[in-house]
């Protein structure tokens, strides 16, 4: 089960904050690209008839990282197969493009750059995308792109045949292509074994978590007899009960029930709303539904929001539902302007914690200030 995890798994998944501050990674490879291919470009004018198509053909190249970069913003989904596939095309056609160009000179075929750009742009999808997808994209990638070239290059360089001329090209978006499965393979195994592995940390055992737990009740009866010690005290020093005695112990009964039962129908998302101007529509108690993880993840997103400067937490709403195939449906949206900076640096991290937790989040991205997901029904805590 875990290796299979491992060829299923990006190492975006498995660790999303990592990469949310790292975020320019396929940008970077898009220019360092750009910069690899116009150069060599420039230096091999003199080779072909027709220059400006390698000039072309790197920017297109080039492309495909500014695509990555695009379709992997923090609040987007992950990657899927269609597009990924999408993203590494540019970097196809690109390539494709310079052998165009190409076909007619004498350039030797081992100085050709645009394989080395294919690889650079396979890359860029190591983070985002399973090694099982890696392969198959990247390889199909591969495959297209030197088929196509060999047949364009090949019958003006003939000075390798063609077995070796094939060889020469898919050299560079071959070894792109493994030592980005590796990465991605390691970095997901790495992590599987951290998270899998016991704490060594020390974590309070039963008889503190009881502790603590008799220490909260003992707070919650004390505010609930706070009324009734003096009522029992002045009875006992009056020696006697009055028909006024008897009709104030009912009262304090029925309060003392009414505020026993409100304590058991608290749920945790309650308490934090009695701690702030939060407003949970949640009738039917449907937050004590949510797992550890979901619950620890959204926890942190309230107050991340509650604690922001300038926000008026009162404009915070989560509202809770049951769905028709008893899965609960979860919103939450805040009616209020953030600037973007503060919107991405300040909630998106806790946003992609989330996601690790539920599988269908889905946010507002022009606000980035709404958002929902559902809670299988067998998935509840």
């Amino acid at each position: 089960m875990a290796t299979s995890r491992r060829f299923r798994t990006s190492a975006r998944q498995i660790d999303p904050l990592s990469w949310f501050t790292g975020p320019l990674v396929p940008i970077s490879f898009a220019a360092l690209g750009l910069f690899y291919g116009v150069l060599l470009a420039a230096m091999t004018w003199q080779d072909t008839t027709r220059p400006w198509l390698q000039f072309a053909a790197a920017v297109l190249c080039s492309s495909s990282g500014v695509a990555v970069h695009i379709a992997t913003r923090p609040v987007r989904r992950d990657l899927t197969w269609f597009t990924a596939s999408l993203t590494i095309l540019p970097a196809v056609a690109g390539m494709i493009l310079s052998a165009i160009g190409y076909s007619d000179s004498t350039l030797a075929v081992e100085f050709w750059w645009a394989p080395g750009l294919l690889a650079l742009m396979i890359a860029t999808l190591g983070p985002y995308i399973p090694v099982r997808q890696i392969l198959t994209v990247g390889g199909g990638a591969t495959l297209v792109a030197v088929l196509v070239s060999v047949a364009l290059v090949h019958p003006a360089s003939d000075r390798w045949g063609a077995l070796g001329t094939a060889a020469i090209i898919a050299y560079p978006p071959l070894l792109g292509l493994v030592a980005t499965a590796v990465f991605s393979y390691a970095v997901v195994s790495t992590m599987i074994r951290m998270l899998e592995s016991p704490s060594r940390l020390i974590v309070a055992g039963q008889t503190v978590r009881d502790e603590a737990a008799e220490q909260v009740e003992r707070v919650v009866i004390a505010k609930l007899t706070a009324r009734a010690a003096p009522f029992l005290e002045g009875i006992a020093t009056a020696g006697r009960i009055t028909p006024a005695d008897r009709a104030l112990a009912g009262q304090l009964a029925r309060r003392m029930r009414d505020e026993l039962v409100t304590q058991s129908n608290v749920t945790w998302l309650d308490s934090i709303a009695s701690e702030s101007r939060l407003v949970v529509v949640d009738p039917d108690r449907l937050a004590n539904r949510l797992n550890g993880a979901q619950r620890t993840a959204m926890r942190g997103m309230l107050r991340a929001v509650i604690d922001t400067p300038g926000i008026d937490s009162g404009s915070l709403m989560v509202e809770l539902r049951e769905a028709p195939d008893g899965s609960t449906a979860v919103g939450v949206s805040l009616d209020m302007a953030l600037p973007e900076g503060r919107r991405i640096m300040h909630l998106a991290p806790y946003y992609l914690t989330l996601r690790t937790a539920v599988e269908d989040l889905t946010i507002d991205r022009e606000t980035l200030l709404k958002l929902s997901f559902n809670v299988p029904k067998d998935d509840r805590g």
